[in-house]
């Protein structure tokens, strides 16, 4: 599968997060609570979940902070490149990466004496300082590159639509922007990435403020069935020439439900799919047990309005025996149906969990669909890229400006 590289712009703007502490006998100015990237946020109609979030998040730990995106002959490289780390280093990283409210946040650390030595390195502290005494209250922008694989995927979330899905992001580096003050668009911020082996790849650069303004919105795309075809689509192995594994599953459960699929369209198929979602939701399937016990129930009534007043009086009289075993069997139906929920809630959390579905999503689940679901969440196993950085297959993004 093929890299994507990109470049997500975002700011530093508050004066009351910046402080200055003393480690391993040296001064760091440390700047709290820098973003840089959000969850379940769509910039330039791609998506980034926040479980693929949850899942690469940590490779931004202790990332290189340059000044700029660093580059060789005109050409975007990693700011681990030992030329990037000569002419781009200004002491700066990135640390304590949190996951956590919906966003991913860490602290920039500067070791002072190593700016000093450089004049962009002087730069910086100067903007820093001037931020921290009030004298300048312009933001310091930040993008930070990383790099993903795209799968194709329609839906939307948080107001704004998307067509592709990014998984397995892998994050190399946060620029400061101190000559690039938010100028940058997804559409005039191109440039070309080199891998290692010497690839070239486009880089693509999107703003995080302006990816936070909702799209017009309108009914279809809240449907129950839209989003849980982007969790499939994000987590299946199947390339999308191969069988929808989506549309198979629903196919697969209507038929197994007796609801007739052959000839229909996706469209048909929806509707058939979440009228029987919500039939199953409003309706709980009726046990052996209780079929039992309601036939009885109905039988008895019936039997007693065709019987004289005294036979019925006759009837009230319930021995005592019969009493205790209809209590005894009430009480066996109320742990039997008790395991029964338990075990969709163990179920449910567990697809939430996996897919970040929405509680009115992941309880609309019942039956063979949840099951479904259910098996993936026990035999998936992602595997993050927090240790892959230098791998000659990585590609490194950069973010908007």
């Amino acid at each position: 599968m093929s890299r994507n590289c990109v470049n997500v712009l975002s700011v530093i703007n508050s004066a009351s997060n910046i402080s200055t502490e003393t480690i391993n006998g040296r001064d760091h100015i440390i700047v709290r609570g820098i973003t840089p990237v959000v969850d379940d946020i769509v910039m330039n109609r791609k998506l980034y979940p926040a479980a693929e979030i949850a899942k690469s998040y940590k490779t931004l730990e202790r990332n290189p902070m340059p000044l700029g995106h660093p580059k060789l002959d005109g050409k975007h490289i990693s700011a681990r490149d030992v030329q990037a780390v000569n002419q781009y280093h200004v002491g700066a990283w990135l640390q304590n990466v949190n996951h956590s409210g919906g966003k991913v946040t860490g602290d920039m650390y500067v070791d002072r004496r190593y700016a000093e030595a450089s004049d962009n390195g002087k730069r910086l502290l100067s903007r820093l300082d001037d931020m921290a005494a009030g004298n300048n209250s312009e933001p310091i922008h930040i993008s930070t590159g990383l790099t993903y694989s795209g799968i194709v995927a329609n839906g939307d979330s948080k107001g704004k639509k998307y067509d592709e899905i990014a998984t397995n992001m892998d994050f190399d580096h946060v620029a400061v922007l101190l000559d690039e003050p938010g100028a940058g668009t997804p559409n005039d911020g191109v440039g070309i990435f080199v891998n290692s082996d010497g690839t070239e790849q486009q880089i693509e650069v999107v703003n995080l403020a302006e990816a936070q303004t909702p799209d017009e919105v309108t009914p279809e795309s809240h449907s129950f069935f839209q989003q849980l075809k982007a969790f499939f689509s994000a987590n299946s192995k199947q390339p999308k020439e191969e069988v929808d594994p989506m549309k198979e599953l629903i196919t697969n459960a209507l038929k197994a439900k007796g609801i007739p699929t052959e000839g229909k369209s996706d469209a048909e198929l929806m509707d058939a799919y979440n009228k029987s979602v919500a039939a199953d939701a409003t309706a709980k399937e009726e046990t052996p047990e209780e079929k039992a016990a309601r036939e009885k129930k109905e039988a008895d009534e019936k039997a007693a309005k065709d019987k004289p007043a005294t036979t019925a009086a006759n009837a009230e009289e319930v021995p005592a025996w019969a009493k205790l075993l209809t209590e005894e069997v009430k009480s066996l139906k109320v742990q039997v149906n008790s395991g029964q929920e338990a075990e969709k809630a163990t179920m449910r959390s567990a697809v939430k969990a996996k897919f970040g579905m929405t509680d009115i999503a992941v309880n609309a689940l019942e039956g063979e669909p949840l099951k479904e679901l259910y098996a993936q969440c026990a035999t998936s196993h992602g595997l993050s890229g927090a240790f892959n950085h230098l791998t000659e297959t990585k590609s490194i993004s950069e973010m908007p400006e």
